[in-house]
């Protein structure tokens, strides 16, 4: 948070709250001149390309995994015959990640990635409430005020996702309708099945 911080104060101090899709590269041109410019722009593409090399080694895996437990299509959880990994997560997330690549700008992509952990976080503190309702007395880490941190987080959140622009909002509301109807779709087949076993049991009791 701190590094971030001092990041975001140094780059407005150098070349103002001017809205620009090169930030790094002109606060670096401002304080070190050409040279400075042309090395911050190497170690962004480095640190872009180490990013995500582990994105795909990180979320194809969580797809694949949602997959296996009937939270995703099945075919997102098929395992490469040689390689033993997820080929169908990650090829389905390489196309995501260059669809949206090459359809927009920089400020684009970082508006889409902001707004798509906001919505994780929010996830994160209802699910905070809700296993506190769940489980009182578990034995596990509890912080002060817990629920009123997770509810100050998920306004501060909401905040957040109306500086989105239309088309920015317009795809992260088809996202969440996506998601809503997979969860929907998973929560009505997990039914099914324990619907079947029921009556397979029974039918054998029988």
């Amino acid at each position: 948070m701190i590094v971030y911080a001092l990041l975001q104060f140094v780059t407005v101090a150098a070349i103002g709250a001017s809205t620009t899709d090169r930030p790094l590269a002109e606060t670096a041109s401002a304080l070190l001149g050409r040279n400075g410019e042309t090395f911050v722009v190497v170690a962004v593409m480095m640190s872009t390309y180490a990013w995500l090399s582990g994105a795909i080694l990180n979320l194809p895996r969580l797809a694949c995994s949602l997959a296996s437990g009937g939270d995703f299509p099945t075919f997102l959880g098929r395992l490469h015959a040689r390689f033993n990994t997820p080929a169908a997560a990650i090829v389905l997330f390489s196309a995501i990640v260059w669809g949206l690549a090459v359809t927009g700008t920089f400020l684009w992509a970082a508006a889409l990635s902001g707004g798509a952990t906001v919505i994780i976080y929010s996830g994160m503190c209802a699910a905070l409430i809700r296993l506190r309702q769940r489980q009182p007395h578990a034995d596990a880490l509890r912080i002060p005020f817990g629920r009123t941190l997770a509810v100050t987080g998920i306004l501060i959140s909401m905040t957040l996702l109306t500086q989105l622009r239309a088309r920015e909002a317009l795809l992260m509301g088809v996202t969440v309708l996506i998601a809503t109807l997979n969860w929907w779709w998973a929560k009505r087949r997990e039914i099914q099945k324990q619907g079947a076993s029921q009556a397979v049991l029974a039918a054998v009791a029988d």
